[in-house]
Order: C-alpha cells, then sequence, then structure tokens
C-alpha cells in the first residue's frame, strides 16, 4: 500500500517527530510498502530517506522555535496529495496538518496518528505560569470539542500509550486503536556504561563516591519543564555532590544556560547529539535521568534509559508515569514544586548505585521493539483498507 504522511512538527535539529518518521519510512519500505512524507521546511525539496520519499513544502519559520516551519501553501499541498494518490492518507497532528487530510477528497483511508504532544500542552504551562494549574485546565477543555469534531472524520485515531487511549476515549473521541511505540533495544544497554566518560562528565567530583551524575534529555520547550527540573537539582545539589548534563536543544536553551548559571548548578548543555553511538553511552553512563514533562505521549527518552539501565525521576502522568514505576525509578505529582521535585529525586539518588540497574532492564523489556510498532500500524491500515473495499 502507498502511505503519505503529512506533518508540521518537523524539526531541522531534530527530535522525537522527525525521528519517527524516519523509522516510518525505513520500516514501511521494508516490508514492500511505498512511504511519502511530506513536511514543511526552509525550501521546497525532495529527498530520498531509507528507501522512502521526503518531500519539503517551502513554509515560514515558526516564531517561538524557528528550526520548525509552517504548513503554508493549502492548495499546493492539496495538488500534491492528489497527484500521489495514496492508499493511506496519516496526519501526524491535529493541528493543519489534519485538518488538510480530514477534508482532502477521493482518500480511501484517513488516519490521525496522536504521537506529539497531546492536544493542550503548548497551551496549559503558559496559562499554569500565570493562572494556576486549575485554571489553566479549566480553559484548555474546550479544545477537546474541537479534536472531536476532527477526529470523527478520519477512519481511525492511533495512539501509542494506554493512558491516551483511555484519555481520548473519555473525551468521546471515536475509533481510538492503539499502536504501542517501540525503542532500539539493541542500541541501548547496560553494557555501554563508560566509567571514563562519566568521570569527565562528573568533572572536579569524579573522585568523590557521594557524587552522581545526573542526564536531562529531550527537547528544550517551555512544556517539558526544564526550569523545574534545574531548580529542583540546584536543591539536590545543596546535600550532596551533583553533576547535570543536558542533551537537548530548544528555544528555551539560552533562559535554562542562564538559570542554570546564576544558580551556580553548573550543568553542562551538549546540546542536540547527533551521534547515537554518543548519545547511548553517554545516557548509559549516567546514575540517573530526570524528566520533567507531564503530558508527552509516550517518552522515548525515558524508554531509552530504562533499557540502558538507568533509574528514572519522572511526573507520574503522561507516557513517562506509564513507564516508570517502584522497581526502575520513582515518580512525583505531576504538579510538584521544585521543593516536591527534589525530594523525589533524592530517595532515587539515596539508592545504592546500580542497586535499580536490574530492574531498569527489566521494564525496558516490556517496552516492544520499535519494529512492532510499525507491524501493528499496517495491520491497522490493512483492515481499514479491506473495510473499505
Amino acid at each position: 500500500m502507498k502511505i503519505l504522511d503529512v506533518t508540521e512538527f518537523f524539526s531541522e535539529r531534530g527530535g522525537g517527530v522527525r525521528a519517527y518518521l524516519a523509522q516510518l519510512l525505513r520500516e514501511g519500505t521494508l516490508r514492500g510498502h511505498q512511504v511519502v512524507v511530506v513536511a514543511p521546511g526552509p525550501r521546497a525539496e525532495e529527498s530520498t530517506v531509507h528507501g522512502g520519499r521526503l518531500i519539503r513544502v517551502k513554509g515560514p519559520a515558526m516564531p517561538y522555535d524557528p528550526s520548525y516551519h509552517a504548513l503554508w501553501n493549502f492548495p499546493a499541498l492539496r495538488a500534491l496529495v492528489a497527484r500521489e494518490r495514496p492508499d493511506v492518507l496519516q496526519a501526524s497532528s491535529p493541528y493543519l496538518a489534519a485538518w488538510l487530510a480530514a477534508t482532502q477528497p477521493f482518500v480511501s483511508v484517513r488516519s490521525l496518528v496522536l504521537h506529539s504532544d497531546q492536544i493542550g500542552s503548548y497551551a496549559r504551562p503558559v496559562l499554569s505560569r500565570w493562572l494556576g494549574a486549575e485554571r489553566a485546565n479549566a480553559m484548555v477543555h474546550p479544545l477537546w470539542w474541537g479534536l472531536r469534531s476532527l477526529a470523527s472524520r478520519f477512519d481511525c485515531t492511533v495512539v501509542s500509550a494506554r493512558w491516551l487511549a483511555d484519555q481520548l476515549t473519555a473525551e468521546g473521541i471515536p475509533r481510538v486503536v492503539q499502536a504501542p511505540f517501540g525503542i532500539d533495544r539493541a542500541r541501548f544497554s547496560p553494557t555501554l556504561r563508560d566509567e571514563a566518560l562519566r568521570a569527565s562528565l562528573l568533572g572536579p567530583y569524579a573522585s568523590d563516591p557521594r557524587a552522581r551524575l545526573v542526564v536531562i534529555v529531550g527537547r528544550l520547550a517551555l512544556e517539558k519543564r526544564v526550569d523545574l527540573l534545574l531548580d529542583a537539582l540546584f536543591l539536590v545539589a545543596r546535600r550532596r555532590p551533583l553533576a547535570v548534563v543536558v542533551m537537548g536543544d530548544g528555544p528555551e536553551r539560552p533562559l535554562l544556560e542562564a538559570r542554570s548559571q546564576s544558580l551556580g548548578l553548573g550543568a553542562v548543555f551538549l546540546g542536540f547529539v547527533t551521534d547515537r553511538e554518543r548519545y547511548a553511552r553517554t545516557l548509559a553512563s549516567a546514575d540517573a535521568l530526570v524528566h520533567g514533562c507531564a503530558v508527552e505521549t509516550f517518552g522515548f527518552a525515558v524508554a531509552e534509559a530504562l533499557a540502558s539501565g538507568v533509574p528514572v525521576a519522572a511526573p507520574a502522568a503522561g507516557g513517562a508515569g506509564e513507564l516508570v514505576d517502584a522497581t526502575c525509578g520513582v515518580t512525583c505529582d505531576p504538579e510538584a514544586t521544585p521543593v516536591e521535585a527534589a525530594l523525589a529525586i533524592e530517595r532515587l539518588l539515596d539508592k545504592p548505585p546500580g542497586s535499580m540497574t536490574a530492574g531498569a532492564v527489566a521494564r525496558a523489556a516490556t517496552i516492544p521493539a520499535a519494529e512492532a510498532h510499525f507491524d501493528e500500524l499496517f495491520m491497522i491500515y490493512e483492515r481499514a483498507m479491506r473495510s473499505r473495499r
């Protein structure tokens, strides 16, 4: 079958959605499908990626994060989809890409894939900062009406996590199906732990047996709540030697670097680590991963840390909350203050080094392999196509 994905969250620096769509191109091609990904970019161009086709449509840079570009030329996009004539038209966001897919004529199967942060993820942190969590949630709630209306035009709404499937169903979203995301277990392992690398990242604390190396991984944007993590880690660092490494990039990076400096935390910002072997070694060499986002659909960084044998401190909500339990880490309230988050991180770091490695690896073993997600996704589409005949 021919699958055409229209996305709008496709960063020039990388990130979860871009990595997922690269997997879609690769896994679809390996199974004999034709896969086309249409994404906005700084210029119009077409390239071959993992045997599939990536078509960039020129669009203006987004104000908050210029590494993303806007879907802009709808007539050109409609003509492109009509020319490609896909069997499955897949929208990878519930915004402009979804409205295009929902209203495109002469399409066999339409699929809405919610693998980006859920509805309200970007508005809620801003509103919470000014109005408080309760009023922010009340203001975001009406957005569900728009998603219900949109999803009713699709043959299926695909999600990765059980918590999100349950939430969408409770909000009246029709035809929700689950295809759990997976990870590349061959790439991540406790055997990649590099004590020399850990010592270099610990810096002046390398010889102190009480010292711990903590990593933060992800896009540095408001909804990821890295500012909360830095404030919490500052409190932890007042009680023990602590080195903090941040792997990721994004619009909040300058503010976060300034915050770390003003706190005297000395966090090392490595940017987006494109060398996947270096990323996997750094992750495996950490003593803990701390995670702040309570709204993402899966939590790839959390899953990769667990596969690396690294315990995790995370909110008890969203994809991270579904992945982390007492055998492999600690959780805290999704609305935790820096003090409360610091206490949770302390509980994790107080455990003997390596004591949760086996639990983390065992938890990761329950997460599907990346290939299994695409097996399930393509079966969903094949069933939908058969039901249309």
